[in-house]
Parts: structure tokens; sequence; C-alpha cells
């Protein structure tokens, strides 16, 4: 299948996308969510040493959504799938208020053109609709291999107070401190390629329904 490896969230018919779901974990169980979640590679790592959390991706390319879910359901994990939505505008449709456990945006697109700018997805309109979704505690965990994309992400979360950042104020992290990876991570690793690691934690949002 050939999928577009860009696609403009600010596409007309992106921006009113009908059926949008409504996320929810399940009773018991709490929510981690990959926004941008492309092949879901993370998501399967994740959930293959985690049956009992709901993993969820949310991809703006329907093409992929529907592979993901085809060969989840084929061959597992039954944990994991993938929802058709433009997080630059359906974060307030996709959760409710403080119900997701922990966020991850693994290598957004870059837009490196100074005219494709305003597609960027990382910014204060993204990371306050995460804020309101993370229970408290929650976690948001940002890599790009972009440092102008890094920065942009830390100067829109050091500024947030409901955010702190774990590895101290205006702190990249070291190292991925998740089971995880995505496939353009293990790409990065092998060319020698340095990512730019972000971990921040919710604070003073509304409690986790989730045990």
């Amino acid at each position: 299948m050939r999928i577009r490896q860009h696609v403009n969230p600010l596409k007309s018919d992106l921006l009113d996308i009908a059926d949008v779901p409504r996320v929810e974990a399940g009773a018991g169980r709490a929510l981690e969510v990959e926004l941008g979640a492309a092949e879901a590679h993370f998501l399967i790592d994740r959930a293959r040493n985690d049956a009992a959390t709901a993993f969820v991706g949310i991809e703006i390319r329907r093409d992929l959504v529907d592979a993901v879910n085809a060969a989840c359901a084929a061959a597992g994990p039954p944990n994991v799938r993938s929802v058709f939505a433009n997080i630059s505008v359906d974060m307030g449709r996709l959760f409710r208020d403080g119900s997701v456990r922990r966020f991850f945006l693994n290598f957004p697109d870059p837009f490196f053109k100074r005219r494709q700018h305003k597609r960027r997805v990382i910014g204060p309109g993204l990371t306050a609709a995460i804020g309101r979704a993370l229970a408290a505690g929650g976690e948001l965990f940002v890599q790009t291999d972009i440092f102008a994309l890094a920065l942009d992400a830390m100067a829109a979360l050091e500024v947030d107070a409901g955010f702190v950042n774990t590895a101290g104020t205006w702190t990249f992290l070291r190292e991925n401190p998740y089971d995880a990876k995505s496939r353009r991570e293990r790409q990065c690793e092998g060319e020698g390629v340095r990512i730019w690691r972000l971990l921040y934690r919710r604070v003073g949002a509304s409690p986790d329904p989730s045990p």
C-alpha cells in the first residue's frame, strides 16, 4: 500500500471530519494515546508488555488507520487500535477531561518551509488540549530529530503552569524511558542521528478515573 508521508492538517476536508469518536479505555483500564501514530509500531511495542492498558493511536491518514486496525485484529495485540482524526482540531471531541494517563508524540512532521510552519502541530493550542485530557500526574512524552521542533514544544510547555519538566527546567531527557520505539526512532538510532526528548508531568488536573 502506498501511503502519503505528509498530510496538510489544515486542508478543509480534514478540519471537519464527521465521524470522530469519543475515545474511552473501557472499565478498569488506563488509556495511553499516541498522537500521529502512523503504523503504530510504538504502541504495539507498549501493548506487548502491558495487556491491561488500552492503547490508541490518533492518525490523520485514513488508509493507515484501516491498515493498523486490520493488522491488530488479525494478529494482535488486541488492546491496540487506531482512530482517524485531526489532532489540530479534534482533541476536545476525542477525549474527556482527565481521562488519559499518557500521551506520546513521536517525530511529528517538521514542515521545513517557512510558509508551512503553520501546519506544525506542536504549540500552545495542542499542549493546552493535551493538558485538559491528561489525568493528574499523567505524562506527555515528545521526541523528534528536529531541534527546532523540540525547542518549540519545550517553549510551549515550560510556560504552562499545568506541566512540570521531569528532567528539570529547560532540560531535555537523555533516553527514551519506555519499552517501545517508533519506526523513525529505530531509523535515527541506526543512522546515528541525535534525538531530542521531552517528558512532562501534568499537575493540577482532574484525577484519573482508571485504577
